[in-house]
């Protein structure tokens, strides 16, 4: 029987509409999201092996990480909020893991929710889960768990940051709107 996937969570709320930040988020290079943890968790340093647009179920690629490990992400649900009171998903499945997360996992999965909030605002929320290797889930939820959590407020806080800096200004979204 495998272990059960631990499970970790968290939640930004970004001051525009779900679509805006599902937009900007998505399709962002990851590299300038997922940047590391005190040496102990690698940053994404690159993609290559795209098997086509990461726009839809399906599309996966390799995600290469700076202690020279990698991973493989596909994509499971891609759903774009179309209006205001939408809810948009982006959730992709990990596994064939190489490097020291070998060791510990055997897949993972990722899921987004692009949630409206109060009038122009996006609740993000961001739940990640490792299915542990036999005999490695303490390490899992002891050891690396609380760095991961502190990993995943981080990088929600560098998400939240490009929406505000990359967000249309209202004459411009007037203009493409």
């Amino acid at each position: 029987m495998q272990p059960q996937l631990v499970m970790f969570t968290v939640v930004g709320v970004s001051f525009t509409e779900p679509a805006v930040a599902f937009d900007i988020v998505v399709p962002r290079d990851d590299s300038t999201l997922f940047t590391g943890y005190l040496g102990v968790l690698p940053a994404v340093t690159g993609m290559s092996d795209f098997s086509g647009e990461n726009d839809h179920a399906g599309v996966s690629r390799i995600v290469h990480l700076s202690d020279g490990g990698s991973f493989r992400e596909e994509i499971v649900r891609y759903e774009r909020p179309g209006d205001t009171d939408a809810v948009g998903h982006f959730d992709y499945d990990v596994t064939a893991f190489t490097g020291i997360l070998s060791r510990i996992v055997s897949e993972g999965t990722a899921r987004w929710t692009y949630a409206p909030g109060s009038t122009g605002r996006t609740h993000i929320t961001w739940t990640y889960g490792y299915r542990p290797l036999a005999g490695r889930t303490f390490i899992l939820t002891h050891l690396i768990g609380p760095l991961w959590m502190r990993y995943m407020r981080r990088s929600m806080g560098t998400i939240l940051r490009a929406i505000v800096d990359e967000r249309p200004t209202e004459g411009t979204e007037a203009a493409h709107g």
